[in-house]
C-alpha cells in the first residue's frame, strides 16, 4: 500500500456528514399572517402539482414521517435517530434571527435541550429577509436590519448553542457558518464586528465560514476563514429548458458531473452533495427543477466528494455537506417519501459507514 493510499484508508474512517435542516414544521404567527392560519411549508408540498408528464410531484413523506410537527419532541428524537443510525453524525440547522428577533427558534430550543440526541451540530445564519413567495413579485414582509449593534443580540441568542456539548469545533474552535455572505452590506466589516462581539462573549474565537449559495467567493475578502459549496451549482451547460423559459430545467447528472470535475480553488473548500432539486412546490410555474435525479449519481458523488476530502483537505475539516434533511419545498430531502422509501439514506450508509466523535 503507498502512502497515498495509505493515507486514504485512515482518513476515510475519520469523515463526518454534516445534511443542511430546515426548523419550519411549525405554525409561527409570522407566516399565518401572510399566508394564512396554520401554515407552515407543508401546506406548499401537499399542493404541489406535477407541470410534466415525467415530473415527479407532489412528494409524500414515508409512513414513518408524515407531515410532522417540529414541537414534538418524541417525533424529533426519532428524527434524528434514524439519521444517525444512516451515518448522518452532523446537522447544520438553518438558523433566523432579523435584527436581533430570533424566528424559527423552537425546534432548535427542543434540540438543544435534548440529552438522548446524539447528532452534533452547528448552525447556519440565514440572513436574507423574508419574501412573499406565491407571486413574482417578492415583496418583503419581515426586513433584515444589518446595523452593526444587532449583533450583539444575535450572539446573546446563539450563545446557547455553542456552549453544548454536541456543537461542531474545528481544531478547537466553534463553527459558525454564515448563508450567502456577500449580501450582507459591507460583509467584512460586518463579520469583524461579529467577530468582535464573540470574543467579547465567549473569550475565544470561533471559525466563520461562508456558504458559496449564488457565487463563489475568496473567503478572506468578507474575512471570512472558509467556504462552503452549495449544491446545486446553478450551470448553464446543464440547462435544459430555453434560456429565459420558466420554470427552468436542468439535467441533474450533468450538474453533478459538473461540480465533480471544477477547479480546485486557493482557499478551503467544503463539498457539498445533493439528492434532489425541485422548488415548484415554493415558486409554482416560476421554480426550478433538476431533472433526472437518481440515487446512483448521489452515490456517485459521495464516493468522490469522500475521496477529495480525504485526501485533499486540511487536517480537522474531515467534513462533507449534503443538502438537505428536509428541504420539502425544494423536493430535496433525504428524509424518506413514499415513493423512494430510505433509497437515498441507504446511499449515504453504504459511503460513509463509521462515525468520528
Amino acid at each position: 500500500m503507498t502512502g497515498l493510499s495509505c493515507c486514504y484508508e485512515y482518513m476515510k474512517k475519520y469523515i463526518n456528514i454534516i445534511v443542511f435542516y430546515l426548523p419550519q414544521f411549525h405554525v409561527i404567527k409570522e407566516n399565518e399572517a401572510i399566508y394564512g392560519k396554520n401554515f407552515t411549508e407543508w401546506n406548499n408540498v401537499i399542493h404541489a402539482r406535477k407541470l410534466y408528464d415525467w415530473h415527479y410531484q407532489p412528494h409524500i413523506p414515508h409512513k414513518d414521517f408524515g407531515y410532522y410537527n417540529l414541537l414534538d419532541e418524541d417525533f424529533i428524537i426519532k428524527q434524528h435517530n434514524i439519521a444517525y443510525n444512516y451515518g448522518i453524525n452532523c446537522f447544520c440547522y438553518y438558523y433566523y434571527n432579523m435584527s436581533g428577533r430570533p424566528l424559527l427558534f423552537e425546534p432548535l430550543h427542543i434540540i438543544n435541550k435534548n440529552n438522548i440526541i446524539k447528532n452534533r451540530f452547528c448552525l447556519c445564519w440565514a440572513h436574507h429577509s423574508w419574501y412573499y413567495n406565491r407571486d413574482n413579485k417578492y415583496n418583503i414582509f419581515i426586513k433584515q436590519d444589518y446595523r452593526i449593534n444587532n449583533i450583539e443580540y444575535i450572539v446573546s441568542d446563539i450563545s446557547k448553542y455553542i456552549l453544548n456539548k454536541r456543537y461542531i469545533k474545528i481544531d478547537g474552535k466553534p463553527l459558525f457558518i454564515i448563508f450567502s455572505p456577500e449580501k450582507i452590506p459591507n460583509a467584512q466589516e460586518y463579520i469583524d464586528a461579529f467577530r468582535y462581539y464573540i470574543k467579547k462573549t465567549f473569550i475565544k474565537e470561533i471559525l466563520i465560514a461562508g456558504v458559496e449559495a449564488f457565487a463563489d467567493v475568496e473567503p478572506s475578502a468578507l474575512g471570512l476563514d472558509f467556504m462552503i459549496e452549495f449544491a446545486p451549482n446553478w450551470v448553464n451547460d446543464a440547462l435544459l429548458s430555453p434560456s429565459g423559459t420558466y420554470p427552468r430545467i436542468y439535467d441533474y447528472n450533468k450538474t453533478v458531473n459538473f461540480m465533480i470535475h471544477k477547479d480546485i480553488p486557493n482557499y478551503i473548500r467544503l463539498r457539498c452533495a445533493f439528492p434532489g432539486w425541485d422548488n415548484t412546490p415554493r415558486r409554482g410555474n416560476d421554480g426550478i427543477i433538476f431533472r433526472g435525479a437518481n440515487t446512483k449519481t448521489f452515490k456517485l458523488h459521495l464516493e468522490y466528494l469522500k475521496e477529495y476530502t480525504s485526501l485533499l483537505q486540511p487536517k480537522g475539516y474531515n467534513y462533507i455537506f449534503i443538502n438537505a434533511w428536509n428541504e420539502w419545498g425544494e423536493s430535496c430531502h433525504l428524509e424518506p417519501d413514499m415513493q423512494n422509501g430510505y433509497a437515498y439514506l441507504k446511499a449515504v450508509q453504504s459511503v460513509f459507514t463509521l462515525h468520528s466523535f
